[in-house]
């Protein structure tokens, strides 16, 4: 199944996912859901057109296709083929076909988001790759490299209090030239835009930039772009790095659709041999997903219904200057402000409860009941916070910690 070694090193939990499996559905206040207001099965299906409440009607619960439904691979391949037809075009290639199944351009499966992150690292990466990653990230894109033993670097990011998080490509590029003159093995890339959890996106013109960096390698590196907050941007107008040579695009309904519980994501994949590899080991995962989760996807896509018009959290960009260079800039449903550090002030005897992010976090939840994900949870230096303003409850909890917190001061004050 893979060309990989036989030693791996063990997954260690995920930090962020065990912190929310004891407190996401446990605390009232929720500050820090990486999704957008999720949609009822009623608000769907009253969405649905005639035909595509037949589909649901006469669904069954057997099993389905392991790519896909073709109707929602379809609906896929519709939403990607602008972007892929540019880098066609690019290429010299022709205008690609409509239908999903007539082109050769890239290959498409579906999945549950995480599952395609397993897979596609499992199969991919050996022991001693070299992968860049950008930093904070969601554990699972770096935690299954890691697990391989391969070499992890950082590419961090830089903050300042009027534009808050910047991926700079200038310190990429200085990452790959490093790899180029030490004659390192660079196997992938690994970048997120809209990122989670800073919010910071790429344009278009950047994600070209980024390729163009990539292909001064003699052996293309992988590229493994992971889009699952690409919707926000709008229709047919995101950003994407789908159909460029050896790039693996991962998206899904999970973030702005508001429909994570269809877990319902895809792989777009334009080398088809790292393709037969990754849908290899999925017939030992999932295999296919349900066909209630397919039918309700299909609407999704064919309907677009995403909740941005009617839900979205309005964060207002005050520099505008930052605002014209990066028109995307901050379009994410996260951002992730710092925190002053040490919490409890520069003396001894600082209360428990503020001696990191984390036990603050802890105490929040146990005290107050608000569930705040903290930097430490991506394994960042750097004290910060990440706020889900993509929930209709957002302001309430906001609202929440700034009275807990006053709380808090108000104990440490007496106890000093």
């Amino acid at each position: 199944i893979s060309n990989g070694p036989s030693f791996m090193e063990a997954v260690r939990p995920s930090l962020l996912e065990r912190f929310f499996a004891k407190y996401e559905f446990t605390c009232r206040y929720q500050l820090s859901c990486s999704d957008c207001q999720s949609w009822s099965t009623k608000e769907v299906l009253n969405r649905a057109s005639e035909a595509q409440r037949k589909h649901w009607d006469d669904s069954s619960l057997g099993y389905t296709e392991t790519l896909g439904h073709p109707l929602l691979l379809q609906a896929i391949w519709d939403r990607y083929l602008p972007v892929v037809q540019r880098e066609e075009t690019r290429r010299g290639g022709g205008e690609l076909p409509r239908e999903v199944g007539k082109q050769n351009a890239v290959k498409i499966t579906t999945c549950v988001p995480v599952e395609g992150i397993y897979i596609a690292m499992t199969q991919l990466l050996q022991q001693g790759d070299v992968v860049i990653a950008m930093e904070p990230a969601y554990q699972a894109l770096t935690e299954i490299a890691r697990s391989r033993t391969c070499e992890i670097v950082s590419w961090k990011p830089h903050y300042d209090v009027e534009n808050f998080w910047n991926f700079r490509l200038e310190d990429l590029q200085f990452l790959l030239k490093q790899c180029l003159e030490r004659g390192q093995h660079l196997k992938m890339l690994i970048i997120n835009s809209p990122h989670n959890p800073t919010g910071v996106s790429f344009t278009q013109a950047e994600l070209d930039q980024i390729f163009e960096l990539l292909e001064e390698f003699e052996e293309m590196p992988i590229l493994f772009s992971d889009e699952m907050y690409t919707a926000i941007l709008g229709e047919g107008a995101a950003p994407s790095n789908a159909g460029r040579r050896n790039s693996i695009v991962l998206s899904g309904l999970s973030k702005p659709w508001g429909m994570p519980g269809l877990r319902m994501g895809w792989l777009i994949m334009e080398n088809g041999e790292h393709f037969e590899k990754v849908v290899t080991l999925r017939d030992y995962t999932t295999m296919c997903l349900p066909h209630h989760s397919e039918i309700l996807s299909i609407i999704a896509l064919q309907e677009f219904l995403l909740r941005m018009s009617d839900w979205f959290y309005p964060l207002v960009q005050e520099n505008q200057a930052v605002q014209a260079k990066s028109p995307f800039a901050f379009r994410a449903s996260t951002v992730f402000p710092r925190l002053k550090h040490p919490l409890g002030g520069l003396g001894s005897g600082a209360l428990e409860s503020l001696e990191s992010p984390s036990a603050l976090a802890e105490h929040l939840a146990s005290e107050y009941s608000i569930c705040m994900i903290v930097s430490e949870k991506f394994e960042f230096d750097c004290p910060a916070v990440r706020f889900g303003i993509g929930m209709s409850s957002f302001p309430k909890s906001l609202q929440m910690l700034e009275e807990a917190l006053k709380d808090i001061r108000s104990k440490a004050e007496m106890s000093g």
